[in-house]
């Protein structure tokens, strides 16, 4: 039997633990006491909008398809070289894990509409996507993703936003793009 026949049905894990589960993780609109909370897990009380919950749910979905979709990205690069992905992980996961610690100064960028390119100008990270697509086509690996990144910071840039950091991209996000059109 592969793999996949043997994953769970979806809905009855959270975030990779069943459901009731005490690490199972969600999030909930509703008004409820924590004792309701607590055994389900570690929920987050997101407020009265019932659909809030949902909203959450789907944009850490989000979140993790990037984060999953990238590192694939890298194992594929790595592959090619003869490194196999039980190895590159330990890797990869320090790299999340440090760029996640930017997120809080990123969402200040965000919510002030200031982005002062404090670490690099979105400039500089278009020309490293370009070098990320360029090693990906060299190598015969897929740069289909990288050059979603790069069209994006392309129109941002075209937009006169080069010189300021990556979050800057939220314009670019909150608007439908060029296939959506």
């Amino acid at each position: 039997m592969g793999r996949a026949a043997r994953r769970p049905l979806p809905g009855r894990r959270r975030h990779g633990r069943p459901a009731g589960h005490r690490h199972a993780r969600g999030g909930d609109s509703a008004q409820r006491p924590q004792a309701d909370f607590d055994a389900l897990g570690t929920v987050t009380q997101l407020g009265a909008d019932h659909g809030l919950a949902s909203l959450y749910d789907v944009a850490g979905l989000a979140m993790m398809w990037s984060v999953l979709s990238a590192w694939l990205q890298g194992t594929a690069l790595l592959r090619t070289a003869g490194v196999d992905a039980v190895t590159y992980a330990p890797f990869a996961q320090r790299i999340a894990a440090g760029v996640a610690d930017w997120l809080p100064g990123y969402a200040e960028q965000i919510d002030s509409g200031s982005f002062p390119a404090e670490v690099s100008a979105l400039e500089t990270d278009a020309r490293a996507m370009a070098q990320l697509i360029e090693e990906s086509e060299a190598v015969g690996v897929s740069a289909e993703l990288p050059k979603l990144f790069k069209a994006m910071a392309d129109r941002s840039i075209a937009a006169g936003h080069g010189g300021e950091q990556y979050p800057v991209l939220i314009e670019e996000f909150s608007r439908p793009g060029p296939a959506d059109d």
